[in-house]
């Protein structure tokens, strides 16, 4: 069976050696629902465009990765201009991401202050940020301040989110965010149009980066951290209120709750995991770590395999317990000793 590239080559070399007059025999031939269907008028523009379509052919063809962006934009306090101006710049931006196959959050359908104010301070911070961080890309406008948006800005920065930042040519962006040492792409503009297309190039020359950012960070999809938290609150029969409480400063049980379900892409920390590594009485690594105790296990095996290991079958179980106590005494002493030889050399 050919490979994809010899397929390609293939492909290649009939349609260089077809004449349009030869195509549309062939068209004729094998497809005649689509000649018998189509008026003599659009045969010929077959024909007239026959090297175009062999371009077209040959295109590469958008990845199937799905991928989400995030849309920052001051929403509190705006005038009625301004927040007309927001939403048209939103509109633009979803209209390109959902050609370039994005599918863009706009936090202004979900939890504006002015259309969605019930909806809770608390309750707000857990969307926004759960929403940057669950993204592939922030598109932030940076028309007017905004303290959300610097907020948003620093959750994506700490989950190592791309950003791509949006301001009008005659506008001045803050250094502060201008700075953020992060992969970012500063776009500007004059009229909206010029925008548009903008955006549209702008996603189509790092959507290889975006893809291969979210297939490296797959692995983060999982709930390591917090359900080694939860264990080992629960070995130590502490309860979410216990631990809440004893890290200091104390955070709430509602932000516990959310580390504990929800995957590593919720991002705790660093200085918290070692607050709460210090009231669960182990460390950062121990939390972190998918699993230590089978990479101890896996090590054990290593050892033991390159040494001549006494064979258990036929012992009692207090017997073979009393040898395997004696490896393991053995294996922290060739540990020790790996330690004073690096140290000395």
């Amino acid at each position: 069976m050919p490979t994809w590239s010899e397929a390609a080559s293939a492909l290649r070399k009939h349609f260089s050696e077809t004449s349009p007059e030869q195509f549309l025999q062939n068209l004729q031939r094998y497809c005649p629902e689509i000649t018998e269907q189509k008026p003599k008028e659009a045969l010929t523009r077959i024909e007239e465009e026959y090297n175009m379509g062999q371009l077209i052919l040959f295109q590469s063809q958008p990845s199937p990765l799905a991928l989400s962006a995030y849309l920052a934009s001051a929403l509190t306090g705006l005038a009625p201009d301004q927040r007309q101006l927001v939403f048209h710049l939103s509109d633009i931006a979803a209209t390109v991401c959902a050609d370039q196959g994005i599918t863009l959050y706009e936090p202004r359908k979900q939890t504006d202050p002015v259309h969605h104010a019930d909806v809770e301070d608390a309750v707000v911070f857990r969307i926004d940020r759960e929403r940057v961080l669950s993204s592939d890309l922030l598109i932030h406008l940076c028309h007017f301040p905004s303290t959300g948006s610097g907020e948003e800005l620093d959750f994506a920065f700490n989950a190592l989110v791309p950003f791509v930042l949006i301001s009008h040519s005659e506008t001045r962006v803050s250094r502060m965010v201008t700075g953020i040492p992060s992969f970012k792409v500063h776009i500007t503009y004059t009229e909206p149009e010029e925008f548009r297309h903008a955006l549209r190039d702008c996603l189509t020359e790092i959507r290889p980066v975006l893809e291969e950012r979210k297939l490296a960070f797959s692995d983060y999809d999982a709930n390591i951290i917090g359900n080694n938290i939860r264990l080992r609150r629960e070995e130590l029969r502490l309860s979410r209120e216990d631990l809440a409480q004893n890290t200091s400063p104390p955070i709430t049980v509602e932000y516990l709750r959310q580390i504990e379900e929800s995957t590593d892409r919720f991002n705790p920390s660093l200085i918290l995991l070692r607050q709460i590594a210090t009231v669960l009485k182990t460390t950062v690594a121990d939390l972190v770590e998918p699993d230590v105790s089978g990479r101890v296990v896996a090590a054990l095996e290593e050892w033991v395999s390159g040494r001549s290991a006494a064979r258990f079958s036929g012992l009692s179980a207090k017997d073979r317990n009393r040898i395997i106590r004696r490896m393991l005494l053995r294996f922290i002493d060739s540990l020790e000793e790996d330690d004073r030889h690096n140290d000395a050399s």
